[in-house]
């Protein structure tokens, strides 16, 4: 039994206000069990025709949902009130189940014309106990709250929740029956853009099965990139460990997508998903840090997003990446500059096996040094560039350094003052090449640390089976 169903049958208090501030309570109460996310307010009202009792609110979300509770469940009174709050897309909430079940089909289908939700506390509460221990049923449960519409009672909330948690089982191993129901049930009982939510979680979910796109069930025109919600709910739950199906599941998100949502460094998840899509997920600037990781960890390095940034976490440094210029990235205390001398840099490229393009140099004396290597000279193989390290010696101060990247096409510009990199235009680059490039430059790495840098890097041979690519990820 629910919390407001003990707290209906116990209400003895000959105090009405206290009545009614019990009976709010206890609606908050339940509402709170279908979603501890959202904030609700109450307000002086109960029972009004026109003003809500209760106001419904989620972090990040601009819309609200106000509730309307009614004491009297005549499904005709109910009609009525429909048709006069529906321009608020509201929550019609009897306080008891309907009476005259005769009537309901008609209530339902103008409720849900007219995207209103009508359902008791105890039928809410249901989609709660249905769900628990099911994250997915956790997130459809908040949909509700947010885009419910028709006519819900308890055995439709029971009846729903199953098949919504079957439809993304049988997502996973693409079983089409499972899946349409699941499409269909959220569509009849949420509005459009929350089903919208569903459906292209189911659809990413099936595709990450290895199945393909146009025998996907129950729906047209399904976009393919997932939402900020559903993709939480992706990492939250271990759907799977094949690195397959984290490179389908990653060929629909963006980096800039990734990191709406904050992932601590625990989320295994999160790691099988960057890790098998270095070369898909793109940013623009890079910066490191000397920050440690701490022992949680066992000092293995490790993938987290914060801020709106991607971290890859070591026990001795951190790098973070972002979409936007290096403004956009924390500073470094000056301790951290990563200015370092001439031979000292060029041991740093060498044993990356990088092609360094371009320097900044400030001599001991106070001048500076700005040396652009002859056209497709390789590294190694530029006599000057090794001359001029030989006679600077440790009196140089590297100041920026730009490292040539796909056969000098491209270029990644390092500034070891700032201990960042980015391209000089809008240019955007995979992953793999931050790592491979940037962080050997703007830190003297560990035998170790190359071997860990390498080993998420080489593997990266794998045919591109991503959803769809964006016009935006293109270098200009």
């Amino acid at each position: 039994m629910s919390e407001y169903s003990v707290a209906i049958a116990n209400l003895v208090d000959d105090d009405p206000s206290r009545n009614v501030q019990s009976i709010k309570n206890a609606v908050i109460a339940n509402l709170l069990s279908s979603d501890s996310s959202v904030r609700i307010e109450t307000t002086e009202y109960f029972n009004h025709t026109y003003a809500p009792d209760l106001i419904l609110r989620w972090e990040g979300v601009k819309e609200e949902r106000q509730v309307f509770l009614r004491t009297n469940t005549n499904p005709q009174y109910l009609r009525e009130d429909v048709e006069v709050i529906s321009e608020k897309k509201p929550i019609l909430m009897p306080l008891a189940p309907l009476a005259d079940p005769r009537s309901h089909e008609e209530l339902g289908r103008e409720s849900a014309n007219a995207r209103t939700l009508v359902a008791d506390p105890d039928s809410l509460y249901a989609f709660s106990a249905e769900g628990r221990g099911q994250p997915v049923l956790g997130l459809f449960s908040r949909a509700v709250l947010q885009g419910g519409k028709g006519l819900v009672d308890q055995e439709r909330a029971r009846s729903t929740s199953d098949a919504v948690g079957l439809g993304f089982a049988g997502a996973q191993r693409a079983e089409v029956d499972q899946t349409r129901e699941a499409v269909e049930v959220t569509e009849s009982l949420l509005d459009s853009s929350h089903a919208d939510q569903f459906t292209r979680l189911l659809h990413a979910v099936w595709l990450g099965s290895g199945a393909s796109p146009a025998s996907f069930p129950g729906a047209t025109g399904v976009r393919a990139d997932l939402d900020a919600p559903a993709l939480k709910l992706l990492l939250d739950i271990a759907v799977a460990e094949e690195s397959d199906f984290w490179r389908r599941i990653g060929g629909g998100v963006t980096l800039s997508q990734l990191c709406t949502i904050d992932v601590p460094a625990s989320s295994e998840n999160l790691q099988r998903l960057v890790n098998v899509n270095l070369d898909w997920l793109k940013a623009k600037s890079c910066l490191v840090s000397d920050a440690a990781l701490t022992e949680e960890y066992g000092y293995k390095p490790r993938w987290f997003t914060q801020s709106g940034l991607l971290g890859y976490t070591t026990d001795r440094y951190q790098t973070f990446f972002s979409t936007g210029r290096t403004s956009s990235l924390p500073s470094v205390e000056d301790a951290e500059s990563g200015e370092t001398d001439l031979p000292e840099l060029l041991d740093r490229a060498h044993v990356a096996g990088l092609s360094i393009s371009e320097l900044v140099i400030e001599s001991a004396a106070g001048g500076q040094i700005e040396y652009t290597a002859p056209p497709n000279s390789g590294f190694g193989h530029d006599e000057i560039l090794e001359d001029l390290g030989g006679a600077l010696g440790r009196r140089s101060s590297v100041k920026a350094v730009a490292i040539a990247l796909g056969g000098g096409s491209r270029h990644l510009w390092c500034d070891l003052t700032h201990r960042t990199a980015s391209g000089r235009t809008k240019a955007t680059f995979p992953l793999a090449d931050f790592m491979a490039s940037a962080i050997p430059i703007l830190k003297s790495l560990r035998r170790g640390e190359y071997a860990e840098i390498s080993g998420l890097v080489e593997p990266l041979d794998l045919p591109q089976i991503g959803l769809q690519a964006t016009d935006e990820e293109v270098e200009e």
